[in-house]
């Protein structure tokens, strides 16, 4: 490694983990420091929006989800889009090294099904929501959306009710011409189906290939050498809460000769495989007219070729491999430039350079593939997408780029345990599960953050109350894991291990569902639940198990049956019904348990067991699913669940709330748009009456016990919320999305004392701020490169305050210690200019201002001293100029605006991991405070003797000999004190491993040194400060002394000569 990147690598090191000093403003220091102050940026115009100016924070983990829809731009060759079944669209400029959402905010929703770049105008593109792989957690869209700036905005353009759309084309000339395959209803019937098409660019669609109210468009393509000719595959596809059927008499292949004006059914042309057909993707060869592939979901289904425009047909390929679970599979490519290569996504991706008639798989990101780009005029460069996000190559599948920097993660719940810092559990669909750290140590939450911890994609997830280093999870079929950190082993507890893959629920003694529950009592830290059509219990880690209840479903025999047909059956357990879906335990009586199923009954237990009600609400729909049930924190009688139709087409929003055990409930949805199902509710565990709801699209909150609720959406996109839960020693929130992994609240006591998100009507407001830790290890936002790594807390104290309006004058925050003294005090006040730093400088982060803006306002005090004196062109080694932090304790936070002062207390913890005592803690602030001011001293002094040299540079070139020899003496010897006091060769960041440094840099570093870690300083740390002292007293002395004798005689001699004098330092 070159010394330049080792030594910056070394000095970054440094400053992580050894909490060095900030550098100097105006020449910055060869490392980059975690914990620093963070200011909210200012706003053009305040926002009344309830809770405006509250943030979640994104932890990831940015491993990517399922993406459908992937796209790259002719033109453009590191240029590409990816839609994903939950998260959004994500743009990349750079070959796939960074995404970044484009519309968040702008979609209603965030499935998407489809999307295509005009090759004719590169910044007209539209995408398809609602994806069209029609899995059991497949969310819906609402339409198309049209951008024409390439990504930065976006327009509805209509199709609403399509909700599930397969393939958008546009005309390769024409961008206004485009058409779209839309499946319509997963789970439903409606007309809005089959293929649209528009020329006015999306103003107005025509349907222009209808088959049936039960049958949609899943795929479609447009002939390369003749955009007249188009070929489109309609697929009779319906999914029920226990079932779904893929394939009927509706499904076919069409083609139209006249840009989709008319159609004709291939489906019966000779060749094509006869009876039911399913799902059937479509591939046209730009290579050879008249050259395309199906592959069709048939009884004798397999790839099939035409070398006649699909007049005739030929089978090049029945291998399984290639065309298992057609329904969630089943697309083709055609290589732009060979008519004999082709592709194939299936759970692998697929490639033939025969024609179709052998493939061979090429290693992706993940398994599971479901979409295809490939540039026309370089067949090397492509994008793929598959369960695991999106994966660019320019090798032709040589390489593939990564799927680890897409935060695209669907979670189906969520738990915290009580580590510190605490940990964040889920089970990523299509994935693994997840245990996250909810804060890194280096600053951000990295990839070395987080880990699988057993069970599998879909289940939820228990970690031992008592010790986090066991872990129970689940997973379909009923898998259960008990997880040992220490050893990365696994043990199989799964209460019936008789694996039933291949059938039905009929075929499990215990019916598991998919996500069946798992969670711990909050009142036995050794009794485990889990939920089948019985709650069961285990107290000796899944050792064995018992049953706690009766069946607590319907139990209808007729809705347990094997899934899928009438073509392919596809047993997973998503489909597995009759089953308990939600369970909890009131922390306010013992024994009093909630369960609720996903065939609709809520029954409830007040004695652990023994006995069980069945509380169902009168008049709620049958066969309704029973999504999340939640105990109230303060009263034993009351719960509240949230409840869901949506696979039954039905996307009402069903919470409920009891008061009195359940004998009556009470409809609770008032403020949530009637089609924004429901997903989740629970109560906070601090404010009685303040509860959250996520929905498909939405966070909600309620401050009245349900009575009306008001978005909590803040900077959260549009996509599903699927879980809430609470770390209560923290006090934050964190949710589960369908789409953007989980996402923390750091604000819980502001939320709550913000009564309808309504900020206060006093002119100036100082909110009590959150207690904090003084934590070892990196804080903060992060910096540069941070957009695929999770966001930690601000390292510091959070500091909330209001306006009513704007102040007139500068505001001024003063933090001062439990005696009163002033620790830090920051003010909106702008700083002068000073003078730009070296081009190969990596900046130093300046003291961020306050602001003061009217509405609420955000400050982050980083629990340090005042900064350390700085002056221009300062460069420092290992070293920096923040002052040094503070010890545990209670602070004052001092907020004056306008001639008023607000106060408010604020505790600082000690971090929990270290034994340091105050007494420690004390000796390492007194030891790093004298440094800091000595520290100050040295650059004080060079302040000064700059400003000195300044002066006598005008009298050196003074036509009196006298006057200008003693000038330059005096400025030679001020030169050879200030070259003692800093290194000033020092022009460029590692001028230091050539100039060697001097008294300040060393003092400076010293304070790095004393503050590395919570412990009292080494005796040889205060050994070395005293001869550094010394060393510095010296320096000051002949300072003092050039100023008392050498400028004093000078300003007698210039005064003689009637000139004025250089002024000595005060």
């Amino acid at each position: 490694m070159p010394a330049s990147h080792l030594n910056r690598a070394h000095r970054r090191t440094l400053n992580r983990k050894h909490g060095c000093l900030r550098s100097i403003p105006t020449l910055a220091v060869p490392f980059l420091l975690a914990g620093t102050l963070v200011a909210q940026a200012p706003e053009a115009t305040p926002t009344k929006a309830p809770y405006a100016g509250l943030n979640f924070r994104q932890i990831g983990p940015f491993r990517g989800g399922r993406v459908g829809a992937v796209t790259g731009v002719q033109s453009q060759p590191m240029t590409f889009y990816f839609g994903a079944t939950g998260g959004g669209i994500f743009k990349t400029t750079d070959g796939g090294i960074h995404w970044a959402p484009v519309a968040d905010k702008q979609l209603a929703l965030g499935s998407v099904g489809a999307i295509a770049v005009s090759d004719s105008d590169p910044n007209i593109v539209y995408v398809g929501m609602g994806e069209a792989d029609l899995r059991g957690n497949a969310s819906h869209g609402d339409g198309v959306y049209k951008s024409a700036d390439a990504g930065k905005t976006w327009k509805h353009m209509g199709l609403t009710d399509t909700q599930q759309i397969g393939a958008i084309k546009i005309d390769p000339k024409n961008p206004d011409i485009a058409y779209v395959a839309a499946m319509g209803h997963m789970t439903g019937y409606n007309a809005d189906r089959g293929v649209f098409k528009t020329v006015d660019g999306g103003k107005t669609w025509k349907k222009v290939l209808f088959k049936s109210d039960r049958a949609g468009a899943i795929d479609l393509s447009i002939d390369p050498t003749n955009s007249q000719v188009l070929y489109a595959s309609i697929y009779q596809f319906i999914r029920k809460p226990w079932t779904f059927e893929s394939g009927g008499p509706d499904s076919g292949l069409w083609k139209s000769t006249d840009g989709g004006e008319t159609w004709t059914d291939l489906s019966k042309n000779p060749g094509m495989p006869k009876g039911l057909l399913g799902r059937i993707g479509i591939a046209i060869s730009p290579a050879k007219s008249g050259v395309l592939w199906t592959l069709v979901e048939a009884e004798e289904g397999g790839i099939f070729r035409s070398e006649d425009g699909g007049a005739t047909w030929a089978k090049v390929n029945d291998q399984r491999e290639v065309k298992q679970r057609a329904w969630y599979y089943a697309r083709i490519f055609a290589d732009p430039k060979n008519a004999d290569t082709m592709y194939a996504l299936n759970t692998s991706f697929y490639k033939s350079v025969d024609g179709g008639h052998t493939f061979r798989p090429i290693p992706t990101g993940h398994g599971d593939n479901h979409d295809l780009w490939i540039a026309n005029d370089d067949p090397q460069r492509m994008i793929e997408s598959n369960d695991g996000g999106a994966n660019i190559s320019f090798d032709g599948g040589k390489s593939f780029s990564t799927i680890m920097n897409q935060p695209t993660g669907q979670f189906y719940r969520v738990i915290t345990d009580n580590d510190f810092p605490y940990h964040i559990y889920g089970a990523q669909q299509d994935n693994s599960t997840v245990e996250t750290s909810s804060r890194g140590n280096s600053g951000l939450i990295t990839e070395s953050d987080w880990w699988d911890v057993g069970g599998g994609e879909s289940g939820w997830i228990a970690p031992d109350p008592t010790n986090s280093r066991f872990v129970y999870a689940g997973s379909y079929d009923g898998l259960l894991t008990r997880y040992d950190h220490a050893t990365g082993g696994q043990r199989n507890i799964n209460p019936w291990p008789d694996n039933p893959m291949g059938s039905g629920v009929e075929a499990m003694k215990y019916r598991m569902q998919w996500n069946f529950p798992l969670l711990f009592s909050p009142n036995d830290n050794k009794l485990l639940y889990a939920g089948a059509q019985y709650l069961l219990g285990t107290r000796d880690e899944g050792r064995s198990w018992q049953v706690i209840s009766p069946d607590l479903t319907r139990n209808d025999k007729s809705k347990q049956g094997p899934v899928g047909g009438p073509l392919t059956k596809d047993n997973t357990a998503v489909e597995y019904y009759d089953t308990i879906f939600t369970v909890d335990e009131s922390t306010v009586k013992p024994g009093l348990i909630w369960v609720g199923s996903d065939d609709g009954l809520v029954h409830l237990t007040q004695d652990g067991g023994k006995t069980w009600a069945n509380v169902t609400p009168k008049g709620i729909p049958d066969w309704i699913r029973i999504n999340c049930i939640a105990a109230s924190p303060f009263d034993a009688g009351t719960a509240y669940f949230a409840a869901t139709l949506y696979l039954t087409d039905d996307y009402r929003p069903f919470l409920y709330k009891t008061t009195d055990f359940g004998k009556t409930w009470k409809l609770i949805v008032s403020g949530i748009p009637t089609d924004d199902f429901t997903r989740t509710i629970r109560p906070d565990p601090k404010q009685k009456g303040l509860l959250f709801a996520g929905t498909e699209a939405h966070l909600y909150i309620s401050t009245n016990d349900g009575d009306s609720w008001t978005p909590f959406q803040l900077n959260l996109p549009n996509v599903p919320i699927t879980d809430i839960t609470f770390q209560k020693r923290e006090d934050d929130m964190v949710i589960a999305t369908q789409g953007r992994g989980f996402y923390v609240m750091d604000d819980m006591p502001l939320v709550r004392s913000l009564p309808g998100g309504k900020l206060s009507d006093e002119p100036v407001h100082l909110y009590a701020p959150k207690a904090t830790y003084r934590y070892i290890g990196g804080g903060g936002f992060g910096g540069g490169g941070a957009a695929a790594l999770g966001k930690n807390p601000p390292a510091g104290v959070g500091i909330y305050y209001s306006f009513k309006e704007a102040p007139k004058g500068d505001i001024v925050i003063r933090i001062k210690d439990s005696d009163g003294k002033l620790v830090n005090e920051f003010t909106s006040k702008p700083e002068p200019k000073e003078p730009e730093a070296l081009e190969e400088d990596e900046g130093r982060r300046a003291t961020p201002k306050p602001t003061k803006k009217a509405g609420l306002n955000h400050y982050v005090w980083n629990l340090r001293y005042t900064d350390l004196v700085h002056f221009p062109g300062l460069i420092y080694w290992a070293a920096g100029n923040q002052g040094p932090q503070v010890v545990p304790g209670t602070y004052t936070i001092e907020l004056t605006a306008d001639g008023h002062t607000e106060k408010q207390t604020v505790l600082v913890k000690p971090d929990p991991r270290v034994p340091t005592t105050p007494e420690e803690y004390k000796k390492q602030l007194d030891l790093a405070l004298q440094i800091a001011d000595r520290t100050n001293a040295a650059n004080n002094a060079v302040i000064t003797i700059r400003a000195q040299k300044k002066q006598l540079d005008s009298f050196a070139t003074s036509s009196i000999p006298q006057v200008a020899s003693e000038a330059k003496r005096i400025s030679a010897e001020l030169d050879v004190v200030e070259n003692e006091l800093y290194q000033t060769k020092l022009r460029a960041n590692e001028d230091a491993l050539n100039f060697p440094i001097k008294l300040n840099n060393k003092l400076a570093a010293m304070v790095g040194v004393v503050s590395q870690s919570d412990t009292a300083p080494t005796e040889q740390s205060y050994a070395v400060f005293k001869d550094l002292n010394a060393q510095l007293q010296v320096q000051l002395d002949k300072l003092a002394a050039i100023e008392s004798k050498d400028i004093g005689a000078f300003n007698s001699l210039v005064r003689d000569q009637n000139i004025p004098a250089v002024p000595l330092a005060k």
